[in-house]
């Protein structure tokens, strides 16, 4: 009686570590079908250029397949491509008509059009890329909190209010937190970089102290003339500060706020721009057909520019790129095509169809 249970029961015991076994199989199976498929979708997308394929670019949501590497930022597939398809989307949503002009990236011209544009893209994530690393090296980290008031800020300066998050779903088929990614966190990055970047700049500081000796000798006594001839840098300190005649769209932000807060023969305090340090003067102002221009002279000092600083990071970061389609060009810091023809289609492009809304936007 007793054998006959022992016999059953090595039976079951048997027939639960045979069940165990062909499920540890079928797991085993799936899952190096799955790495088979991971491995062939990169084959696709590294060597046969297989990247708008739909299976690809689904799996490629899943694994961060990397197109390239800046410092040590990677910069993903699915990052670059989403990206390109919110550029595709703008333009679909666009109506040139009244420009007697149309996209259409469905045709062969069309087609290296928005590879153009892909190349665009990977430069501009690259830059992104070594501008954070560049950032975090110099121990710049950013918080929900600053990039949430800087969300705030953008609103109030573009105007957008509540209709922020609809227009950016209608024109890009972005979410806040796609925009937070993809335009707040990297201005930021810049911005707070710039800053870090001017404190260590020697130049920078001796500009900085060469603007406030001139800023008082003005508060001596001494011309606005004399001033500029001294101090300013350029044609303003040939012709004693005199800029000329302005209209707003013709001079930057910084200094337009300044001269409008200005009144005929006033001097404005020290303006720090994009370019460097102003000190300005409203010489006269008039109206010309409904338009206002502005008289303005200056004492003027340039300041090493970001895209100066960036150009520099540039030419000496790690940089490579993994697809077949692209290559960095240290020596111009961009990215280029590998392809002659894509090369010459960009050039020729460039060159003969400035106006090209697909080149313009």
């Amino acid at each position: 009686m007793n054998s006959k249970k022992e016999k059953t029961s090595k039976k079951l015991k048997k027939k639960k570590e045979e069940k165990k076994v062909k499920w540890i199989t079928i797991i085993e199976a799936v899952f190096l079908l799955l790495m088979v498929y991971i491995f062939v979708a990169g084959i696709g997308i590294y060597f046969f250029g297989l990247g708008n394929n739909i299976f690809i670019t689904q799996t490629a949501k899943i694994i961060p397949y990397p197109v390239a590497k800046a410092e040590k930022k990677i910069i993903t597939f699915d990052k670059m491509k989403s990206q390109l398809a919110s550029v595709k989307l703008f333009y679909k949503k666009q109506d040139f008509s009244d420009l007697g002009m149309r996209v259409d990236f469905s045709t062969k011209d069309g087609g290296k059009r928005l590879m153009i544009k892909e190349k665009n893209i990977l430069n501009k994530l690259i830059e992104n890329g070594i501008i954070e690393s560049e950032a975090n090296a110099r121990g710049i980290k950013l918080t929900s909190s600053m990039i949430d008031q800087e969300v705030d800020r953008k609103i109030k300066e573009y105007g957008a209010g509540d209709n922020l998050e609809e227009e950016l779903k209608e024109l890009y088929g972005w979410d806040m937190k796609s925009f937070k990614e993809n335009i707040v966190k990297p201005d930021i990055y810049k911005e707070k970089l710039f800053e870090k970047l001017k404190e260590s700049d020697e130049s920078y500081k001796k500009n900085k102290e060469r603007i406030k000796i001139a800023e008082n000798d003005l508060q001596t006594g001494k011309s606005f003339q004399e001033v500029a001839k001294k101090y300013s840098e350029g044609k303003s300190s040939k012709e004693g500060g005199e800029m000329g005649w302005f209209r707003v769209d013709q001079m930057i932000p910084e200094v337009t706020l300044a001269v409008f807060s200005l009144e005929k023969g006033k001097i404005s305090p020290i303006v720090e721009s994009s370019l460097g340090f102003h000190i300005l003067k409203l010489d006269d102002q008039k109206e010309e057909e409904g338009v206002k221009m502005f008289k303005v002279s200056q004492v003027f000092l340039r300041n090493k520019s970001f895209p100066q600083w960036l150009s520099e990071m540039e030419r000496n970061a790690d940089i490579k790129i993994f697809l077949k389609e692209f290559k960095w060009n240290s020596e111009k810091e961009r990215v280029e095509f590998v392809q002659e023809d894509m090369r010459k289609f960009e050039e020729e492009l460039l060159k003969n169809n400035p106006n090209d809304i697909s080149v313009m936007f």
